[in-house]
């Protein structure tokens, strides 16, 4: 049961407090033995202006500062668990990332295998091709190279303006 002071509570008798710094030495009383009396109850009487007891846990106020002090560990709870799980999860793929820089080391190593200079030689071999020595080897003249002519079909006013754009073409050439 809680307790309200009111102004006829022991804390406000102003009296009785002072009183004990108002007395000679010689006036203070002695303290009263207590009498054991096993057949007296303690008497119970009732403070005016007194409230009934309340349960504390079911006020709005209090209640509503529950409610959110669980929902925030709800969401510090949840958060925690979202990063458990994400940092699993970068776990996994920086396992993975390490295994693929190793396949991709073995494939490059592999390459660099399979395009040398040897590789292809001996490939070359097995394909029934050899190497050509001096005495196959044939040289060609370019020095000198073919003309190719194309005459064209064009009768008529077209074909005579093409012939004198060339003709024109080829005098500036040959003035160079």
């Amino acid at each position: 049961m809680a307790y309200h002071p009111s102004r006829e509570s022991v804390a406000y008798d102003y009296d009785a407090m002072m009183s004990h710094f108002s007395r000679t030495p010689a006036e203070v009383p002695e303290p009263q033995q207590p009498v054991h009396n096993k057949q007296q109850k303690p008497q119970f009487r009732a403070i005016p202006g007194g409230k009934a007891a309340v349960n504390t846990l079911f006020r709005p106020k209090v209640f509503l500062i529950m409610m959110a002090v669980l929902l925030a560990a709800g969401v510090v709870l949840h958060s925690y668990m979202q990063v458990t799980v994400l940092t699993s999860e970068v776990a996994d793929a920086r396992t993975e990332l390490v295994e693929l820089r190793a396949i991709q080391t073995a494939l490059l190593t592999k390459q660099e295998y399979t395009l040398s200079d040897e590789a292809i030689e001996q490939y070359a071999q097995e394909a029934g091709m050899f190497k050509l020595d001096n005495s196959q080897v044939e040289w060609y003249e370019m020095s000198n190279p073919d003309k190719v002519e194309v005459s064209g079909s064009g009768a008529g006013i077209r074909g005579v303006l093409d012939s004198l754009i060339h003709s024109f073409s080829a005098t500036l050439e040959y003035l160079r």
